[in-house]
């Protein structure tokens, strides 16, 4: 256990405001607003990527871990312990807790959530299984101890496990394929459950789960959740009135929302993750790394940050090591290496020359038979306006390579599945990993567990790079709890990132949270990053949506 505090600092965690000595007032509806670049599909499966993204308030997690500071929130689970040389991880669950169908909860259908993805591979976004991992079994002991045991040290994994959504034996025993499943009649034991969905008005409500185990929580009633086309049609919504809560880019968020009103309307934009543009690393010419370096050296990303975030979070370095982890965790040998990494498109036609690929008289960037390259596809959701900008951005500023693109947008599910399919040439992206550490941004990115032929989804590492010294280190990392070994294994990664460069990090990537606090109070914030999220997050285990739940109330 004292080996673990590397990585996570425990906490006692009260999910009461009332303990704190506040009035808290119940009731209300709480409108909560996301563009998804598309309409809404009543998906409730959590093991989807393409499910709602209210979807955490239904189903829960053992724990919810604070990607900003590592503190640990009991949740379904109470207490754990790491035992047998860190071999065994003893997990302890809560009793009397319900399923939102009066069924109670037990060890049992934690151990069956874990080798439920065992069976199905396809469903275990996290790689909880992978060969990476060396989870041998996960098995109850009695209802209220599950015990998860190792072939080989893997403490790392921990944040992987406890936030992995927990769903019921009995209900989900039976279906057939859990892949395509979309779970039309959730039951959870989270907070609040599906009441009704309005299709063409793209829009569900979700109700208070009268079998909740927290019985003073939620404060809030009901959740009206909206799905819209754009991130301008969710600025609207919430200017108007309309909405309470939006998870959506909106420009010149300072100016154009909290300097309206600045005691009421509010946002945290907190970086945690790296955006970037994808490579198809299998499909000719991106496989060639002397061409995706030289791509990165022209693209202007001070350009790109104050004109799609208006400097709100920062330039990405090469490495996509999130600004709070880079001074701890680069190699000290490989700043000058990192720092080369500027916007140079002179370097990057000689770099290009260098490999073989010429201009013709037409200014064309050619193969190296001489062919001109054609025309590629930078692939972005439609209606995300900042993820267009940087396109158009990068597509201005691939001419000067004599690269010549065009922007493509797919609604959000199609975009997924080309990104996710590899059927895309460029596509401007997310980092697909985050954590306390670098080692779960990589882990995200380059566990070949996660990739795929093009054709097949892959999980994440959507360019599809994967590199055997890159696995060893992730191997290593996750088999040592010494912080100087752990680092080198990270400094290994570094390296090769910057010689291959597998994608380009682009911006810092932030959380984009707004509301308006006429209504509603108890929101995170700087100076109460209770959850260290800013919107209700993504299915599939991210917890912070059902603490923001558990602390909103009315004002």
């Amino acid at each position: 256990m004292k080996k673990f505090l590397v990585l996570f600092v425990v906490i006692v965690f009260v999910l009461n405001l009332s303990a704190l000595g506040e009035n808290i007032k119940y009731g209300g509806t709480l409108r909560v607003v996301n563009a998804i670049g598309g309409n809404l599909v009543p998906n409730f499966n959590p093991f989807s990527p393409s499910a709602v993204s209210i979807l955490p308030v239904i189903y829960e997690t053992l724990f919810s871990v604070n990607i900003l500071n590592g503190e640990i929130v009991p949740m379904l689970g109470t207490s754990y312990k790491w035992e047998d040389n860190n071999l065994k991880l003893v997990i302890t669950t809560r009793n009397g807790v319900k399923w939102s169908d009066g069924t109670p909860f037990t060890a049992k259908d934690v151990a069956f959530t874990f080798n439920y993805l065992k069976e199905n591979p396809a469903l275990d976004q996290s790689g909880i299984w992978s060969p990476l991992s060396g989870l041998q079994s996960v098995e109850a002991s009695g209802d209220s101890v599950v015990v998860f045991t190792f072939a080989k040290q893997n403490t790392p994994v921990f944040f992987y496990i406890v936030e992995q959504s927990i769903i019921p034996a009995h209900i989900w025993s039976d279906v057939k394929d859990p892949s395509t499943w979309t779970n039309p009649n959730p039951v959870g034991t989270g907070p609040f459950e599906l009441e009704s969905i309005n299709i063409p008005n793209n829009t569900l409500t979700l109700t208070k789960n009268t079998n909740y185990w927290m019985k003073d929580k939620p404060y809030i009633d009901k959740i009206s959740y909206s799905a819209v086309l754009s991130n301008t049609t969710a600025f609207e919504m919430l200017l108007s009135d309309k909405a309470d809560m939006v998870g959506a880019f909106l420009p010149n968020i300072q100016k154009a929302w909290a300097d309206k009103n600045p005691s009421v309307n509010k946002y945290w934009w907190l970086v945690y993750d790296t955006n970037v543009l994808l490579f198809n690393t299998l499909k000719y010419p991106f496989d060639n790394p002397d061409l995706r370096k030289a791509i990165a050296l022209s693209i202007d990303k001070n350009s790109l940050e104050e004109k799609a975030y208006y400097n709100v979070g920062g330039v990405a370095n090469q490495l996509g090591i999130v600004p709070t982890q880079l001074d701890e965790w680069l190699d000290p040998t490989l700043k000058d290496l990192l720092n080369s990494f500027t916007y140079n498109p002179a370097v990057a036609q000689k770099l290009l020359e260098s490999a073989g690929f010429k201009e013709n008289t037409q200014g064309q960037l050619c193969d190296l038979s001489g062919k001109p390259f054609p025309t590629f596809k930078i692939l972005v959701p439609a209606g995300a306006t900042d993820f267009i900008t940087m396109a158009q951005i990068i597509s201005e500023n691939l001419k000067a390579i004599g690269l010549s693109t065009v922007i493509d947008q797919e609604a959000g599910n199609t975009y997924m599945s080309s990104v996710m399919s590899g059927t895309y040439d460029i596509a401007v992206c997310w980092g697909t990993g985050f954590g306390p550490t670098p080692y779960y941004f990589y882990y995200g990115e380059f566990n070949p567990f996660f990739s795929a032929p093009i054709g097949k989804m892959a999980i994440s590492d959507y360019g599809r790079y994967t590199n055997p010294l890159i696995t060893s280190a992730l191997d290593v990392y996750s088999q040592t709890s010494d912080t100087n070994l752990q680092k080198q294994a990270i400094y290994t990664i570094e390296r090769i990132f910057l010689m291959d460069t597998p994608f380009v990090p682009l911006t810092n990537r932030t959380m984009f949270g707004e509301w308006s606090e006429s209504r509603f109070t108890g929101w995170p914030s700087d100076s109460n990053p209770y959850c260290g999220y800013s919107e209700f997050g993504y299915a599939g285990g991210l917890s912070a949506g059902e603490l923001i739940s558990l602390n909103v109330h009315l004002k």
